[in-house]
């Protein structure tokens, strides 16, 4: 005799209700923006960077992470400009170790450039 399929309500009253529903807040960020906010947090970093014609950037739904660009073969490219307010080498290996930390693939920093009006304000 073989045993009866079970039909999606037998299946459904098998699960744990409070374990079931969905986590109520924020959807889940995309990687992209979650790079751009460490490294908007990190000091010495002054904004991100779409390179040398401004189009380099993460393309979301209604918006584009600017500056992070994320692909499986190239890796993990981040594009700062930044303070002066350290040698530069310093705030581009404290954003490598950052975003390493999170990345799935190999990061590169670019310093696009120094923006130097933050040190006269």
């Amino acid at each position: 005799m073989t045993e009866p399929v079970p039909t999606p309500l037998d299946v459904e009253l098998e699960v744990d209700p409070v374990h079931a529903v969905a986590p109520v807040g924020p959807e889940p960020r995309n990687l992209a923006e979650e790079v751009e906010g460490i490294v908007l947090a990190l000091p010495g970093v002054v904004r991100m960077d779409g390179g040398a014609f401004g189009g380099l950037g993460t393309y979301l739904p209604g918006r584009r992470v600017t500056g992070v660009r994320i692909d499986d073969e190239e890796g993990t490219e981040v594009h700062i400009v930044v303070d002066g307010s350290e040698p530069v080498p310093a705030v581009a290996d404290r954003v490598l170790r950052a975003v390493a930390a999170i990345a799935p693939t190999p990061v590169h920093v670019h310093v696009e450039d120094i923006d130097l009006s933050m040190l006269r304000s």
